[in-house]
């Protein structure tokens, strides 16, 4: 189909010689994002919430096109700095892997890949390995606040650093850095609506060629009261190995906050192609500060 034919180009890999650049549209978020206007506390009549540290815990199980199980743990630890225009993250994450070898972890998620450095994971059956995952940073720039029959539009880049064990399967030891759109609209009072899109430029190990991975997403939010949020997403993205399934799935999350500062998310994935996850579940807590 034309449609999927276009979408392989889009994940053909960058010519060598971008990669000088990589970092500059990065670093352009976070000029524009620091630049922007800060609030002020005297305005405000109160020291405004600027920070804010989450956590949560993330299980997901599936054979990810291979003839075993993976199972993984997640568990990211993640600083947040707000602006009037938007805001950085950093995340440090720390994982669990419970494989035969088969699946290396990408973005924190099994993928059916093996890389140049990896030791055989596979020849005991079964093992367990965790430590220290890829630590990302990720920042996020408002271009269009929600008003009149225009949406809230925003832009996102990230960077992926390789602190991951690749000979472990815990990551590729390359960088990653991908860039996307966020658009969402709230209608009939408590109704919101999601589209997101992405281009993430893969680092490929020695002996892999990975392709770059275009993602989207859409979804619906419902406020059943105004601290209860629950949402629904359809979620797909390219695969990285040419030949397999794009990972395709269904996400339910819920949010709830407790109180301003404090808050409590959930979520459960259900995986509708063999790239991605059969379940996974999610249970997270925010604290703004």
């Amino acid at each position: 189909m034309a449609g999927e034919e276009s979408r392989l180009a889009i994940g053909k890999k960058m010519q060598p010689s971008a990669s000088p650049f990589r970092w500059l549209w990065f670093l352009a978020v976070v000029i524009v994002v620091l630049s922007g206007p800060q609030r002020s506390p005297l305005a405000h009549g109160a020291e405004p919430q600027n920070w804010q540290l989450s956590s949560s815990l993330t299980y997901e199980s599936g054979t990810y096109g291979t003839s075993n199980r993976s199972e993984t743990v997640y568990i990211p630890f993640t600083v947040k700095r707000f602006f009037d225009q938007g805001e950085l993250a950093f995340t440090v994450p720390f994982l669990e892997l419970r494989t035969t070898g088969e699946t290396t972890l990408v973005d924190g998620k099994p993928q059916r890949i093996r890389t140049g450095r990896r030791t055989d994971l596979a020849s005991t059956g079964t093992v367990t390995k965790g430590g220290l995952g890829d630590m990302l940073l990720k920042g996020r720039y408002y271009v269009l606040d929600e008003h009149g029959l225009l949406p809230t539009i925003a832009l996102v880049a990230k960077i992926k650093f390789p602190t991951a064990d690749e000979s472990q399967g815990l990551g590729t030891g390359k960088f990653d850095e991908g860039f996307g759109v966020e658009v969402s609209r709230r209608f009939l009072e408590r109704f919101i609506g999601y589209f997101d899109l992405s281009y993430t430029v893969i680092g490929s190990p020695a002996g892999t060629d990975l392709r770059n991975q275009v993602a989207y997403d859409f979804g619906l939010g419902y406020h059943f009261m105004p601290r209860l949020l629950a949402s629904a997403f359809y979620e797909e993205r390219t695969a990285l190995v040419s030949g397999q399934p794009n990972p395709r799935s269904f996400l339910f999350t819920g949010d709830y906050k407790v109180t301003q500062a404090f808050r409590l998310n959930a979520a459960v994935e259900v995986g509708l192609s063999n790239g991605a996850p059969d379940y996974g579940l999610t249970g997270g807590v925010g604290m703004r500060f």
